[in-house]
Order: C-alpha cells, then sequence, then structure tokens
C-alpha cells in the first residue's frame, strides 16, 4: 500500500532526526519526548557495534569508539534493513574516510576486518560441498576443502599479538577463518605465505598438491622431494584433523 506524501515526509524527518539528533517538530509527537526515539535506535545500532567489536571498542576506549559509532550513526545512510550486516558498513565507512590513519592507529583496519570477518563465516550460508572419500593421498588426490572458510591477508598480527607496539611489526600476514562442521564454531589460522598459497591455490583450482608441488618448492626454497612430501602430508593431516580439510574428491 504506497503511503501518502505527508505520511513518507513525516518517517524521513523522524528518520533524519534519530540518525543526526537535530530537532524536528513532528506532528503527533509529544515536546520533549522526541529525543527517546533516537536514544532507542542509537542504542541498537550501538550493542550491535559492541558485540561485532569487542577488541577495538576495548583498544580504542570509551570515549574514541562512541566518536566512531556516533560518526557512523549520523552520518552514514544503510544500504541493508538487517541489523546484523551494520558492523560491515561501519568497516566500510570507516576504511573509506581513512579513520585509521587520522586516529594513528594504522592496525585498526585489520582489527575490524578481522573482527568482521568472524562474524561473516559464522553467519555465511552454508555452501555445496563436493562429495568426497575420507580415505587418500593428500599429494595425488585433489582435495575437498571445508567450504565455509576465508583467507585474510593482514598489514598487522591482530589476530596473534597485542596492540601493544603491533604498529613496529607491519608485514605480510595471513589468517584462516573457517566453520566447524559440527558445531558451527568459527576458527582461525595463523598461516605463512607458503601455507596462504597451497590453501588458496587448492581452493581456486581444485587441482593434487603434485600438480603444483615444483612451485611450492621454489616458495620454499625446499630442495628434498622427500622432506617436502613429508611436509606437504602433515599440514594437510594437520588441517584434516581440525576439519578445514574434509578429504579427497571422488573420482
Amino acid at each position: 500500500m504506497k503511503l501518502h506524501k505527508e505520511t513518507r515526509d513525516i518517517q524521513h524527518r523522524l528518520g533524519d532526526y534519530c540518525k543526526t539528533g537535530r530537532e524536528v517538530s513532528l506532528p503527533g509527537v509529544t515536546e520533549g519526548r522526541i529525543k527517546h526515539y533516537r536514544r532507542l535506535v542509537y542504542n541498537v545500532v550501538k550493542n550491535s557495534m559492541d558485540q561485532a567489536y569487542p577488541i577495538a571498542s576495548s583498544a580504542l576506549g570509551t570515549v574514541l569508539w562512541d566518536e566512531l559509532v556516533n560518526d557512523f550513526f549520523s552520518n552514514h545512510a544503510p544500504r541493508s534493513t538487517q541489523i546484523w550486516k551494520l558492523p560491515h558498513e561501519f568497516y566500510e565507512y570507516h576504511y573509506s574516510k581513512n579513520t585509521a590513519t587520522k586516529l594513528k592507529r594504522a592496525w585498526l583496519n585489520d582489527l575490524l576486518w578481522f573482527e568482521w570477518a568472524e562474524i561473516e563465516v559464522h553467519t555465511m550460508p552454508d555452501r555445496d560441498v563436493l562429495p568426497y572419500n575420507e580415505e587418500g593421498d593428500s599429494l595425488v588426490d585433489p582435495l575437498i576443502l571445508n567450504p565455509e572458510h576465508e583467507v585474510l591477508q593482514l598489514e598487522f598480527p591482530v589476530h596473534k599479538q597485542s596492540l601493544v607496539d603491533i604498529e613496529s611489526h607491519r608485514g605480510e600476514y595471513y589468517v584462516l577463518l573457517y566453520r566447524e562442521p559440527e558445531t558451527g564454531r568459527v576458527r582461525f589460522i595463523d598461516l605463512s605465505v607458503l601455507h596462504a598459497f597451497i590453501l588458496m591455490k587448492v581452493n581456486e583450482e581444485g587441482i593434487p598438491l603434485n600438480e603444483f608441488k615444483g612451485e611450492i618448492a621454489s616458495i620454499a626454497s625446499i630442495e628434498s622431494e622427500k622432506y617436502l612430501d613429508d611436509y606437504l602430508r602433515d599440514f594437510m593431516g594437520n588441517l584434516m584433523e581440525k576439519k578445514m580439510v574434509l578429504g579427497f574428491a571422488v573420482s
């Protein structure tokens, strides 16, 4: 049912007030009570951000964190009607505003991204899994990975190190986040550059490790084929135990 122009105008004005806090007079609203609308809406958004980013909010402190949330709430036009997706827009908003640089917290983008990725992996729809066998050879058989995962590339090791003095450790870091099939819990694993390369290659191309073992050996500077084979089998065996590798493709 299409709303009357006057009704739409009132809704827009109320929404604008809830976002900005700029006083407005609306029919049917008792004087002095309109502030409660903004407080209630803001609290919903604030609670969502606090729950999504517990590490970032603690690291920045109450005053600074509240400023970031209020800035987002007042100036960003949400694209999604689902409250659980707002933290992603919060990350995108402050990334686009270069907030990390302005606050002299270069690690902030990575931390927000990492904390959001945990939510994203936890809530993502189940992805299709190809048929697989539990027995096979991790070198010659194509591997079937747990599809509910993400590999993040970070500048700072926010997933494994205190934020104290973390800016002196700027570099290239990788972290794997995945959802356990049985429990639904999100786990993360620190990855070396080599491990990240192997996982992304398997995920994108679906080929056995033997088919790109020469690239692996070159990256890792490993000359002994037996050592490399043992290394790869140990790595994949560990991922199988953790339910990141589910099994071997059915031929």
